[in-house]
């Protein structure tokens, strides 16, 4: 889900919130390797960003993995961060929608150039702007023309009103329609949400199952990531409580217990840094999610976004040790960032369970001279 979200989203929903403001000091006592320089690196970070805590995966192309966790878990009782705690990854789910679909796609059971009213409830296909128009590989590449349904207060009252409500892919769509469109599909690029909400929807109908036992059975399982699904009721034992200011006042509060989005293809999944490290290398380096012709697709097919340009369902960027292919990720209390370097065969997974209440670059971008050494 997109940032701009959750700077609107917050003042909504801060007359529900009971405050737990996390402890001043920025970290728990590190319980393996404390010198480790990772280690140290993510404190300092933590401490800086006013994040409450972190972990930290990177995984090698030989298979191995290095992690580093640090911060608080949960406050009130005090809980120290671990490698195995799950977060909401945000935005990074939306990789995985993109790989169900190209997946769908290379079984010929859709076609990247069908428009996506072909693949929703007739009720919404003359409402939703666009959608006659817009394909499946237009959403994709976030250059549909289509409004978010996060623009505006309406979503954020309704989870203001039901915080636990479960909200589904389908429900949404009533939020999309009603919307004049921004531009003509495929001339620019813009993210939005309700393009990945559609992609779930596409999903859902054509294989006629909810969308986390797609996932399970198309990604989590595949990948073996065995501590990833999507968010629920009750919280899993293992969810890093998340935290967000919620007021503006430069405190955190737990805001856990908030549905916004748990069943939702744009944002909605719950993992570990481990299970994380295992889906990039399931997609990027091992061909167990797709095929060589449909990730080169996924990371050529691209659209100018800014920094960098937008591929399906991935950012796609250059650094001065090579291209970088990823995603960030923000939730209401937790932020993330994924990034791929095909060059070196390595994976980053940043993970949160805090949104930063300081100015501080990705994490990503301040660990590659050390793990690649001097830029060429």
């Amino acid at each position: 889900m997109t940032s701009g979200f959750w700077r609107r989203l917050v003042p909504v929903l801060f007359l529900l919130l009971v405050a737990v403001s996390v402890p001043s000091a920025a970290y728990a006592e590190e319980k393996n390797e404390p010198d480790d320089p990772l280690v140290k690196f993510l404190r300092q970070y933590v401490e800086q960003a006013g994040l409450p805590g972190a972990v930290i995966g990177i995984g090698y192309g030989d298979g191995q993995m290095r992690f580093a966790a640090t911060g608080y878990a949960s406050v009130n009782p005090d809980t120290g961060m671990t490698r195995e705690r799950q977060f909401y990854i945000g935005s990074l789910t939306k990789m995985m929608t993109a790989v169900v679909v190209l997946q769908l796609a290379s079984e010929k059971r859709i076609d990247l150039s069908d428009p996506i009213a072909k693949w929703i409830p007739a009720e919404f296909r003359d409402k939703i702007a666009n959608a006659n128009v817009a394909t499946v590989r237009d959403l994709l590449r976030n250059s549909s023309g289509i409004p978010d349904y996060l623009d505006g207060e309406f979503f954020f009252e309704l989870v203001g009103r039901d915080p636990q409500h479960g909200w589904r892919n389908r429900e949404l769509l009533p939020l999309i329609a009603g919307r004049e469109a921004h531009f003509k599909p495929g001339t620019q690029y813009n993210p939005s949400n309700s393009n990945y909400i559609l992609l779930g929807v596409l999903i859902e109908q054509v294989e006629g199952d909810h969308i986390e036992a797609v996932f399970n059975r198309r990604i989590f399982e595949p990948a073996e990531m065995r501590n990833t699904s999507f968010g629920r009721y009750p919280r899993p034992d293992d969810l890093a409580r998340g935290f967000d200011d919620a007021n503006g006042d430069g405190k955190l509060e737990d805001v856990t217990d908030f549905d916004v989005g748990d069943q939702l293809s744009d944002g909605g999944v719950i993992s570990t840094a481990e299970d994380l490290l295992k889906f990039g290398r399931a997609l990027f380096a091992d061909g167990i999610l797709l095929g060589a012709n449909a990730l080169e697709r996924a990371t050529t097919d691209t659209l100018f976004a800014g920094e960098g340009s937008y591929g399906y369902g991935m950012m796609i960027g250059k650094t001065d040790w090579g291209p970088v292919w990823g995603h960030d990720g923000v939730y209401f209390g937790y932020s993330a960032e994924f990034s791929w370097f095909p060059k070196q065969d390595v994976a980053i997974v940043f993970l949160s369970n805090g949104r930063a209440l300081n100015e501080v670059l990705p994490v990503t971008g301040l660990l590659l001279s050390g793990l690649f050494g001097k830029a060429q």
